[in-house]
């Protein structure tokens, strides 16, 4: 009995944040595409709205690894409430803004209580998940940012065309500030954590995890170059609809990441991330050679497969590794990686698509997914090699001292 209670995922508290949790992404979603146009209606030149959108994951990146370092040393759910509290006053700080420098402003201010809530949210959530089934709870927390993909985008246009942008602005104010009332509900005792007090590089990154935070931001190098660049692929190959791919992505993704996390649980990440490499690739080799929808249909479902699978057992890896105490630096160390993969994704294609087209640029991720692959192997033959080295030396030590007691013994007699 006492097992079964240890081992329930879907507590009153968990299941609070993995629906607050979606809610925040729907509404961070519903400003995103709508934002530029704003800026432009509000004499903004169209060249400067790049700048300003960008801003916000870049303020996030660098702000991670302080988030996750405080989110280790303080009460997360106070920390939850800050940033869903200065995410509203942000997001309400856009309607007032008129200018360039009012926009870059709040922008920045926004990057930050984003790059917060983000990792804070991750370690919060994993608070409440039983160990022996972490990975299928990060599988959960994770589809909260995919549905806030899916659904955010087109409720942010309807609202905004019906209404206009600023009753878009305030709503979304007003479901911030409702979030972060249901989050004091939330029952959470916080426990001090025996840590040192002033900032080491140790509670800013876990170089523990930096394998897994490559690997990660490999998958996610892959989501920067098709999110800005698959659309002008349909159009240079007059393939209509292409953007049916989001969709079917992210539908298989909402099935594939729950039933991944618990194959995870059961067996280790080995078991699911060699898998994943093998099917990524096979999806972008796919999309490489599609010149009409379906095939691109199903590269989309390799994709999610691959990436649904293997995303969250590195975050839920991550957490395992350096146990929950340390949740916050796991978290941000990760989602360092997928910051970094994200931004160098679409760089990388726009430099090498005008020279070598679609197909080799996809091609040459292919090579670097399976450059991962090998790299991964090595990694895992190694710290293998490493295990059975240290116990071979502690069954040498072990019969040395065996040999040495019988040795007393016998001078005893």
């Amino acid at each position: 009995m006492e097992n079964k209670k240890k081992s329930k995922l879907w507590s009153f508290s968990f299941t609070i944040l993995v629906i607050i949790n979606s809610v925040n992404a729907i509404v961070s979603y519903m400003i995103n595409p709508v934002f530029p146009d704003f800026l432009v209606s509000n004499g903004v030149t169209f060249e400067l709205t790049g700048i300003i959108s960008s801003l916000l994951s870049w303020i996030a990146l660098l702000l991670r690894p302080f988030a996750g370092y405080y989110s280790d040393r303080m009460n997360k759910k106070h920390l939850m409430i800050i940033s869903y509290v200065g995410t509203a006053i942000c997001v309400y700080g856009y309607s007032l803004c008129h200018s360039f420098g009012s926009a870059l402003i709040v922008r920045i201010l926004n990057g930050v209580f984003f790059g917060l809530s983000g990792t804070v949210s991750m370690a919060f959530a994993a608070s409440f998940v039983p160990v022996e089934r972490m990975a299928e709870g990060v599988g959960y927390i994770g589809l909260a940012s995919l549905i806030g993909n899916l659904c955010g985008p087109r409720l942010g246009n309807v609202i905004g065309d019906v209404f206009g942008i600023n009753i878009l602005f305030i709503l979304a104010t007003v479901v911030s500030l409702l979030c972060s009332l249901i989050i004091i509900m939330v029952p959470y005792k916080h426990i001090q954590q025996k840590t040192a007090r002033s900032i080491n590089l140790s509670g800013l990154f876990a170089k523990e995890l930096t394998v897994y935070m490559l690997i990660i931001g490999l998958f996610s190098f892959g989501n920067g170059i098709i999110s800005y660049y698959l659309r002008n692929m349909g159009n240079t190959r007059g393939i209509k609809n292409i953007s049916l791919f989001f969709t079917v992505y992210s539908i298989c993704m909402l099935f594939i990441k729950p039933y991944a996390g618990k194959l995870h649980d059961k067996k280790n990440v080995s078991f699911i991330l060699f898998p994943a490499f093998i099917l990524y690739t096979v999806g972008i080799i796919i999309l490489a050679n599609s010149y009409s929808l379906l095939p691109v249909l199903i590269a989309a479902v390799f994709k999610a497969i691959g990436q649904g699978s293997g995303s969250p057992a590195i975050q839920a890896e991550g957490i395992k590794i350096l146990g929950k105490e340390r949740s916050g630096v796991a978290s941000s160390t990760i989602m360092i990686g997928q910051d970094i993969g994200n931004g160098l994704g679409p760089i990388y294609a726009s430099k090498v698509i005008n020279n070598i087209g679609y197909t080799n640029m996809f091609y040459v991720y292919a090579v670097m997914l399976i450059t991962g692959f090998v790299g991964y192997y090595i990694f895992i033959q190694k710290k293998r090699g490493d295990k059975n080295g240290k116990r071979r030396i502690d069954n040498s030590f072990n019969g040395f001292e065996y040999g040495r007691q019988n040795l007393s013994d016998y001078s005893g007699k």
